[in-house]
Formats: structure tokens, sequence, C-alpha cells
């Protein structure tokens, strides 16, 4: 009797033991986990984007006004040798190039220059003071989005004086008018082709600049952290 006693009391320990297990597993199982947020990859800073843009658009100008540079160079060496034929044609058309060209070089020189300063003036603006940037860049950009009109349309008033010239020379049998004509209708229109590119650079910076909001300050974080902090209002 004692050893069935013994065997019973054995048996019950063992099963309030492993019900106790059970329910503590099946406790543990049913509480909540916590959750585990995705990586939010951290925002490109509004200021740095910006940032970029400026560079990007003062680095283009200069690379043309130098393009530019270049060009006249060529011009007024071609013209140079041109002129040292002696012959009618040859010397008008040399004396164009050479008058164009030595313009160009001296005004994209000049341009160059005011570039550099112009890129250093905006940027150092835009780290210091978001929202002074975008009011003084929005009406500078502006003003030479509007110019591009003036300049094409003088340009193209240029190709049709030099047509115009060519046209009286070839009438008239004057080679020396012919050459002229031909020089500046195609230096004009050489001129008309690039400020088109121009003109769309400087509408598509100037969309960059309307479109930035300087309420938004700065943002902390790499992309390799799974955190940023983004602050922005209006005071």
């Amino acid at each position: 009797m004692r050893r069935g006693a013994n065997r019973l009391s054995l048996a019950l320990a063992s099963s309030v033991a492993l019900a106790l297990l059970t329910g503590s597993s099946a406790a543990r199982a049913d509480e909540p986990r916590p959750a585990t947020s995705p990586a939010v990859p951290s925002a490109p800073s509004a200021r740095a984007a910006m940032a970029d843009d400026v560079a990007g658009y003062y680095r283009s100008e200069r690379n043309t006004a130098f393009t530019f540079i270049g060009l006249g160079v060529v011009s007024a060496g071609v013209g140079t040798g041109l002129v040292a034929t002696r012959g009618d044609f040859a010397s008008g058309l040399g004396v164009a190039m050479i008058s164009i060209g030595a313009l160009e070089v001296l005004g994209s020189t000049f341009y160059a220059f005011q570039v550099g300063a112009e890129a250093d003036h905006y940027a150092g603006v835009l780290a210091r003071d978001p929202a002074q940037f975008k009011a003084d860049e929005s009406v500078h950009i502006h003003g030479t989005t509007s110019r591009f009109f003036w300049y094409r349309a003088t340009e193209l008033a240029l190709v049709v004086a030099g047509a115009g010239v060519a046209t009286y020379g070839f009438v008239s049998d004057k080679d020396v008018w012919k050459g002229v004509g031909i020089g500046v209708a195609a230096e004009a229109a050489t001129f008309f082709v690039l400020d088109a590119f121009g003109s769309a650079r400087a509408v598509d910076y100037e969309e960059h600049v309307q479109r930035f909001d300087p309420s938004v300050a700065f943002s902390i974080g790499d992309g390799a952290r799974p955190w940023s902090l983004a602050v922005g209002g209006k005071f």
C-alpha cells in the first residue's frame, strides 16, 4: 500500500509539473512580440540637392563659356588665314570671322569669370540662408531666362542681315560682300543653335529653384543608417 501511494504521489507531481511547464510555454507564445520597424532610408537633404543643382548649373555655364572661347579663337585663326590669301571673297569672309571671333573671346572670357563668382556667391547664400537664396536666385535666374529671348532674337536678326548682305554681294557680283554676309550669317547661326541649349538649361534650373522648399533645413543620415532627422517649419 505504501509503495502504491508513493507511485500515485509521483504521478500526480509529474502531471502538475507538466501542466505548469505547458502553461508557461503557451503564455510565452501568446505574449505580443515587439514589432520591428523596417529600416527607413534617410531622405536627401533639400538643401544638399539644391546645392548640387547650383554647382551643376554654373559648372555647365562655365564650360559653355570655355567652349565659346575656343570657338572664338578658331574663328579668328581661320579668318586670319583667309585674309592672308588676299582674295576678295576670302578677305570679306575672313574679316567677318576675325571680328566676331575676337568679340566672342572677350565676351566669353568675361562671362567665365562672372559665372565663377556667381557660383561661389549663391552657394554661400544657400549655405547661410536657404530662404534668402531662393528669393535672390529666383530673381537672378528669371532675368537670365528672360534675356535669352533677346539674345536669340539678336542672333536671328544677324543671320537675316548676313544673308541679306550676301544676297547683295551675289546680285551685284561683289565678292567682298559675299564673304562678309556669309561670315556674319554663319557665326550668328552657330550662336543661335548653341544658345538654344543654354536657354533650355537655364529654364530647367529655374524650375529647380522654384520647387526648392527652404523650410526643409536639413536631414541627418547618410543612407547607411536606418534613421533620419528632418527639421522644417516657418517662423
